[in-house]
């Protein structure tokens, strides 16, 4: 099993654009992050990053000043099967206008 997470940073710097930082898992194969509007996350939209090392995202053409809801686990790929980790606790961010 692998380790849940955590956001460490959350915030929209740049007109539409929202960065997400996150702490690296060194068992870990990637990350999934997902985003939504609504804080049950329906509609979501998931983004995939497949390189460990990587720390940091950013998303861009978001709806400005709207609010949304993110959240992030990691994965661990296992002979073809990934085997995931509980969601983070989930942050909010208002897009800058």
């Amino acid at each position: 099993r692998v380790a849940r997470p955590s956001i460490s940073s959350l915030k929209s710097a740049v007109s539409g654009e929202m960065n997400i930082k996150w702490g690296k898992n060194a068992k870990a194969t990637g990350y999934q992050i997902q985003y939504s509007r609504k804080s049950s996350f329906s509609g979501k939209k998931t983004v995939t990053i497949s390189k460990k090392n990587t720390a940091a995202k950013t998303i861009a053409k978001l709806a400005k000043g709207k609010k949304f809801y993110v959240r992030i686990r990691t994965y661990k790929t296992v002979s073809g099967k990934k085997y995931y980790s509980a969601w983070s606790a989930k942050k909010t961010v208002t897009i800058k206008q």
